[in-house]
């Protein structure tokens, strides 16, 4: 079965039944994707460290390291891609702590291969529109060079995580929360759950020492005002 509107990708399955991975490696790999698989949490994070996936299919009760805790140290490491949960546990106070920790979907066992294959193409699709509609990074030297501020708040994503502590992805969503936008748009620009986006949008505010979402921008700007005052 294949999904000819789905990008071709580079999956890893984390999932310790050898059947049921088995299975899924044969469908995503007819369905035209590069398919990688490991049986338990640590090699998860060992094989998504030697090279970033494009997607990864997360199971929950795994060896050494469940798969909460796989999620978790990805994200805390500022490590993005779509994770889908294929997962027995069902209840939803699983699948709520799924998305709080930045799950992009989440399958409880059993399901259908139609399914799962559309929801990865789904999630795919997500994620290269939101690369797509990304503008190329300004470099601080080509910045520095012009003259000009990389963007309306001045600073470059690496210059946002060096002076507040922020990591990549935060710094991506304090831009979007600068511009105005909501949870649900930012979720939809950077191919994240609309948990995910708020948990960083409440980060950022509180790395920023701020108090509300209105005051990201100028908070931002006053920063980088002051910063370049004091180079001078």
């Amino acid at each position: 079965m294949s999904d000819r509107a789905s990008p071709r990708a580079r999956i890893l399955i984390v999932e310790d039944h050898d059947d049921l991975a088995e299975a899924l490696a044969i469908n995503l790999s007819h369905a035209g994707h590069d398919v990688e698989r490991v049986r338990d949490g640590r090699d998860a994070l060992m094989a998504v460290r030697q090279r970033t996936p494009d997607l990864i299919l997360l199971d929950l009760n795994l060896p050494r390291m469940d798969g909460f805790s796989v999620l978790d140290r990805l994200r805390n490491d500022g490590v993005w891609m779509p994770v889908l949960i294929l997962s027995a546990r069902g209840a939803s106070a699983d699948k709520v702590e799924g998305f709080r920790l930045g799950a992009d979907d989440y399958v409880t066992k059993p399901f259908s291969v139609g399914e799962l294959l559309g929801r990865v193409s789904a999630l795919l699709r997500r994620a290269a529109a939101a690369r797509a509609a990304e503008p190329a990074p300004a470099s601080s030297a080509a910045s520095a060079a012009t003259g000009e501020a990389p963007d309306v708040i001045g600073y470059t994503d690496e210059e946002l995580v060096a002076r507040f502590g922020l990591t990549l992805r935060q710094a991506a969503v304090a831009r979007l929360l600068a511009r105005g936008l909501t949870n649900p748009e930012i979720a939809e620009a950077l191919a994240i759950s609309r948990f995910t986006a708020r948990n960083h949008a409440e980060q950022v505010l509180a790395k920023l020492g701020v108090v509300s979402r209105g005051r990201v921008a100028a908070a931002l700007r006053a920063a980088y005002d002051a910063d370049q005052t004091s180079a001078a």
